[in-house]
């Protein structure tokens, strides 16, 4: 499906954007783990959450519910399924269940994605669990699905990760779960902290110092948990707000955690005219952020706040082209092993769209104010560059074609129509 996004002159709205993706994950894989019936209310559908549902229901767990609420019901014994479980898109629904599956002691799994997940590299998450005595093979010296498991009894590790990945953490955090002896982990920067807050609030013996995370064996305690608006939904309409001459929004409800606000950082060094406040804080911050047209100036990201801001890294592009003055991204060679090579398809579409943007090995460069003409851009199946180029579409002079824009359906299933709600 391909989809015309044409420029407006004002852009005015008070919206909501779906519910956080990596929250809802990890409340429907810790909610299987729980000593009894937890209830998670506000999940995200969406093309990965489904998946991540289905592969829970397919190794025995009970899942009711109507994507307002839910009510998990965790399974007696872990069934091993006769046919391969599928991943579908979803990067963290593997990570994370590859820790969560090594563990199943006497278990048997296979797991297989399409073929933009299939190309995704796993051995990252491998190394660390056949530290703790996993039994992992797969395609590629073991760096791509299909992956299959032999569930061990596995033990704690220290390990200090070379990449700041949450979800490389969260899977070694999982498995430690059900080991006989502590983790000791550490990140070379804190990426994003949903499983250690959430193993906290629901009963773990956990212990945060900086970048180092210390995790006992544990039990979790059945909970309930309200799904808060996803900060990397609502970056698209940040930084729309931020770069169009005429516009106010105001984002209820979305989630505030300081470990995904990167995209507000950047904002801020940029000198974007942006607010936010705190509603709730347990156990995610979520509240109101306000952002009204801004005049922005070029800066370099800096290395900290990268993994902060990991999802939202192709927006700086864009934000770049409207900033006074160089905007440098460095050290984010992550974004090439993202649902496609971030950095190429970023600087291709905005060089089709009219922008000049000079591509580095680890990033791009881009100097501005530039104007963006229009064009025809490619997602490349990836459901972020798809509503970055929408967004451009808004702020160009003649308008943006965006091909295969279906795969917003992963994260964002509404996008389209909450644009609609701002564009006045």
């Amino acid at each position: 499906m391909d989809i015309q996004i044409l420029p407006s002159k004002r852009i005015r709205g008070k919206i909501e954007v779906g519910p956080d993706k990596s929250i809802t994950h990890r409340a429907f894989i810790f909610s299987t783990l729980a000593e009894g019936t937890s209830r998670i209310k506000n999940p995200l559908k969406a093309a990965d959450t489904i998946s991540t549902v289905k592969v829970l229901e397919s190794i025995g767990h009970r899942i009711i519910g109507d994507w307002k609420s839910f009510e998990v019901q965790p399974a007696e014994n872990i069934v091993s399924p006769e046919i391969p479980l599928f991943c579908g898109n979803s990067g963290t629904t593997t990570r994370l269940m590859m820790g969560y599956l090594s563990s199943i002691e006497d278990g048997f799994f296979v797991l297989y994605g399409d073929e933009s997940l299939s190309k995704r590299p796993m051995l990252r998450v491998v190394e660390p669990l056949r530290k703790m005595g996993a039994v992992i093979h797969g395609r590629n010296n073991d760096n791509n699905l299909p992956i299959s498991i032999k569930g061990q009894r596995l033990h704690g590790i220290t390990y200090s990760s070379k990449i700041a990945s949450a979800q490389v953490k969260s899977a070694v955090l999982i498995a430690t779960l059900k080991a006989d002896s502590e983790t000791i982990y550490t990140e070379p920067y804190k990426s994003r902290d949903h499983t250690e807050r959430m193993f906290k609030a629901f009963g773990a013996d956990i212990k945060v110092e900086e970048n180092t995370i210390f995790l006992k064996p544990s039990k979790l305690k059945p909970f309930e948990i309200f799904v808060p608006g996803d900060i990397s939904s609502a970056a698209f309409f940040i930084v729309l707000s931020a770069i169009h001459p005429d516009s106010f929004i105001e984002i209820h409800n979305v989630g505030l955690n300081e470990t995904r606000t990167g995209i507000i950082e950047i904002l801020k060094l940029m000198g974007a005219n942006i607010e936010y406040e705190i509603k709730e804080n347990e156990p995610e911050p979520f509240g109101t952020v306000r952002v009204s047209s801004s005049k922005l100036k070029g800066v370099e990201i800096p290395n900290e706040i990268i993994p902060t801001a990991i999802d939202e890294l192709p927006l700086v592009a864009l934000l770049g082209a409207f900033a006074e003055g160089e905007t440098v991204l460095k050290n984010a060679e992550e974004l090439r092993k993202k649902e496609s090579d971030r950095i190429k398809a970023v600087v291709d579409g905005m060089k089709n769209i009219g922008v000049e943007i000079e591509e580095l090995e680890d990033g791009f460069r881009i100097e501005g104010p530039q104007k963006i003409k229009g064009g025809v851009v490619d997602s490349y199946m990836d459901h972020r560059i798809a509503m970055l180029f929408a967004i451009a579409g808004i702020v160009s002079e003649e308008g943006v074609l965006v091909r295969n824009f279906e795969c917003v359906e992963i994260s964002f299933p509404n996008f389209l129509e909450i644009l609609k709600e701002v564009l006045k």
